[in-house]
């Protein structure tokens, strides 16, 4: 293939490559700016959605690889989300080492604050965008997924 044919393709995946972080910081910023009303923030957000989704807890090691942050990052977190009661860290059955983080029914709340917050912020995201520019991008997404988890 010519240089001048390949320059435009390479300059479009440095350009998607930008476009991703680009997107991600200004998703972290909004959805950040959009939970401080209500004494939350995206690091919480995240541990309570995945608690969320997994009704029955999960060890702490677990959690945070989930979120992909370390043990101590992890402590941190937990101990000011059950500060405000929103989690309980429980020892496991059979091995008291191992500490299981579950959401308290207070947590209901926050959670449905956050949902509210990522239907909205969803909403304005992708107005303008077709079906079919959104399944052409989320096809291109996954691939670049599937790439990086190989």
């Amino acid at each position: 293939m010519p240089k001048t044919a390949q320059a435009p393709v390479d300059r479009a995946k440095i350009e998607l490559g930008r476009t991703i972080g680009e997107v991600s910081r200004a998703w972290r910023f909004e959805m950040n700016r959009r939970l401080k009303p209500f004494g939350l923030n995206l690091s919480m957000r995240q541990v309570l959605v995945q608690l969320q989704r997994h009704p029955d807890g999960l060890i702490q090691r677990d959690l945070a690889r989930r979120l992909g942050i370390e043990g101590p990052t992890l402590v941190r977190l937990l101990d000011k989300l059950e500060e405000r009661a929103w989690i309980q860290r429980m020892p496991g059955v059979g091995d008291k080492r191992r500490k299981y983080a579950v959401l308290t029914p207070k947590a209901t709340e926050q959670l449905q604050i956050i949902e509210q917050l990522t239907a909205e912020l969803r909403v304005l995201m992708m107005s303008g965008i077709s079906a079919d520019e959104l399944q052409a991008g989320l096809n291109v997404m996954a691939q670049i997924r599937n790439n990086l988890m190989a």
